[in-house]
């Protein structure tokens, strides 16, 4: 996995950039510094907080949602504090809402209080680009009545002090958090703020809440680090296909550290580069993403996007049920490079407790589908790197041991499926073929939103399924990417995988190169 060659090194020491190439290329273990150095405590001191004392700790209660939102003391976010309605200083577009995305928010307990619903709950964030404490939004079922006012909270994500993104200026962001929303429906919405009679707010942008049951459609790619072009292009399909949420399974962006990529990255899905009115993805649709191994778990890729989850392993997991499916979303960073830390066995142990807690919910959501950065079985470039062993050593025997359906993953930039698959004897070994998709977990590596194409069968093993033919070298076979629409209705799952042309025909334009169907 190559660097950007764009990227300046002047000034960095040889060490720094080891450091960071050992952990995008490498398979190598890695410690566990989300990319910075020692970091401070999140915590505000002015205005008064909610739990009712300057200095405690910040907490932000979303009203009328049955959970509290409590960050992260391990990373090195400042400045938190309750939506003010003040003057912003400066210039007024120094306060106006950026980049406005849409993501879910809420507890990762499936079951308890509060757990994220992406049928009746969203989380809203934006960037501005000097600091202030407005976090406010409007919004209602139309967009001449956003009558319905919901007040969040704002925070400063630094850059790192050395290396990679060091000379970037820190990233101001707003959060706001909506419960009790309608299923399966459009609302409207702006985000911004400030004092009365001189408030900034964005453009208005919808989004559609998940239905709670019936036919739904949910999209899912990653790999996009090397062009941003491809990767518009490639959420350009989503917007067509309109599916009800889109889960990115990492490496957004070839250097976590460096907000600025996250910015290039992020404007390529917001405003439609054709029509400046209208917009792509980013704030229209629900869009929840994972870490990859090129976002190295850092501070800014966690600020940047909302998604469910409090405290210090935030982000790093986190499920939701959608239709007749539990989605499971799993961080394997530290799983895969620091597998003996406090982090990786917190995560582990959430997984198999969500697993447990998802395998004894069968009769209303009968399937599970997993969504992890490394592709644990994969035939190309990655597929016997030691932190992908360790990730399958650590994650694929949870698989077996609560039925998990389907796993999609990226990593290797290509698409193949195995055939349904228990793991071997260690894990660590060749799996078991099963017979049935009922009987083992299907893997699926999806991975081409614009990272570099690879070679599949790098090594061949008897655990690819042929049918389909798998896609490495994306060009030759006349597509730049590929991704995967999952259509969940009834008693079936079916995915859906596309290979993507270059031209403009949308989804219909593009070829079907796989498709499978699970509960038949």
């Amino acid at each position: 996995m190559k660097l950007r060659s764009a990227t300046p090194l002047a000034g960095f020491s040889l060490l720094a950039i080891a450091s960071v190439a050992a952990v995008h290329c490498g398979s190598g273990i890695a410690p566990h510094p989300y990319g910075e150095a020692p970091t401070a405590t999140a915590t505000s001191t002015s205005p008064p907080l909610e739990d009712g004392g300057a200095g405690a700790p910040f907490q932000y209660v979303p009203q009328g949602c049955a959970y509290t939102f409590t960050p992260s003391t391990t990373r090195p976010y400042t400045g938190y504090a309750l939506d003010t309605q003040t003057a912003p200083g400066g210039a007024a577009t120094d306060s106006a809402p950026q980049l406005v995305r849409v993501g879910l928010a809420g507890n990762t307990t499936k079951g308890g209080a509060g757990y994220a619903d992406p049928t009746t709950t969203s989380a809203f964030s934006w960037i501005t680009t000097a600091p202030n404490t407005n976090a406010r939004l409007h919004i209602g079922t139309s967009p001449t009545a956003m009558t319905d006012v919901h007040t969040g909270y704002v925070y400063t994500s630094p850059p790192p002090t050395v290396a990679f993104g060091s000379t970037e200026p820190p990233a101001y962001f707003h959060e706001v958090d909506v419960c009790g929303l309608s299923p399966a429906t459009t609302y409207y919405y702006q985000v911004g703020g400030g004092a009365a009679g001189s408030e900034i707010w964005s453009a208005t942008q919808s989004f559609t809440t998940v239905p709670v049951s019936g036919k739904i459609t949910v999209g899912v790619f990653g790999d996009a680090r090397d062009l941003v072009a491809t990767w518009q292009l490639v959420n350009e399909r989503m917007r067509d296909a309109a599916p009800s949420m889109l889960l990115v399974s990492g490496d957004i962006v070839d250097i976590g550290q460096e907000e600025s990529l996250y910015t290039q990255w992020l404007t390529a899905i917001w405003h439609d580069p054709s029509v400046a009115t209208d917009f792509v993805t980013l704030g229209q649709f629900i869009m929840v993403p994972i870490a990859g191994n090129h976002e190295q778990d850092t501070s800014q890729f966690f600020a940047n996007f909302p998604i469910p989850g409090g405290g210090d392993y935030a982000k790093e997991y986190d499920s939701f049920d959608v239709g007749n499916t539990h989605f499971i979303m799993i961080d394997d960073q530290q799983i895969a490079e620091a597998p003996t830390s406090p982090d990786a066995a917190a995560i582990l142990a959430w997984v198999d407790a969500d697993l447990d807690a998802a395998n004894k919910d069968r009769t209303a959501h009968p399937f599970i589908v997993a969504i992890s950065h490394r592709g644990m079985y994969s035939t190309s470039n990655h597929a016997t790197d030691g932190d992908v062993i360790q990730t399958r050593a650590s994650i694929a025997p949870l698989y077996d041991k609560y039925h998990v359906n389907l796993a999609l993953n990226g990593h290797d930039h290509e698409y193949e499926r195995s055939y349904p698959l228990n793991v071997g004897s260690p894990p660590t070994a060749a799996p078991v073929v099963k017979s049935s998709i009922t009987e083992g977990t299907t893997y699926v590596i999806n991975a081409g939103a614009g990272a570099d194409p690879y070679q599949v069968g790098t090594y061949p093993s008897d655990y690819r399924d042929g049918n389909p033919t798998p896609l490495g070298s994306f060009s030759t076979k006349g597509y730049i990417g590929c991704y995967v629409l999952l259509t969940l209705g009834g008693t079936t799952l079916t995915l859906t995988a596309y290979g993507m042309k270059a031209g403009g025909g949308g989804v219909a334009g593009d070829d079907v190169i796989d498709t499978l169907t699970f509960g038949q």
